[in-house]
């Protein structure tokens, strides 16, 4: 399998100053490098709920099975 990687769409490529455009980058490099930029600058974007954004980056790579639900107590089967 491999590598879970991402790349700045060219219409946000001046929304993220470190990183180069047509570059792929390491999914977890990648959200550090968005993590760092949006503590230490104010930028042009809302931070959403994921980090990078699946609007402003595409991806590639990587597992592509879903996730299983959360489970928790309340879904536990009562005896």
């Amino acid at each position: 399998m491999s590598k879970r990687e991402g790349c700045v769409r060219p219409e946000f490529e001046q929304w993220y100053p470190a990183l180069r455009g047509g570059v792929w980058y390491p999914a977890d490099e990648l959200t550090a490098i968005v993590l760092k930029q949006l503590q230490d600058e104010s930028p042009r974007w809302h931070s959403e709920d994921r980090v990078p954004s699946n609007v402003h980056f595409e991806f590639r790579g990587g597992a592509t099975e879903s996730r299983r639900p959360h489970r928790s107590r309340r879904s536990d089967p009562r005896d």
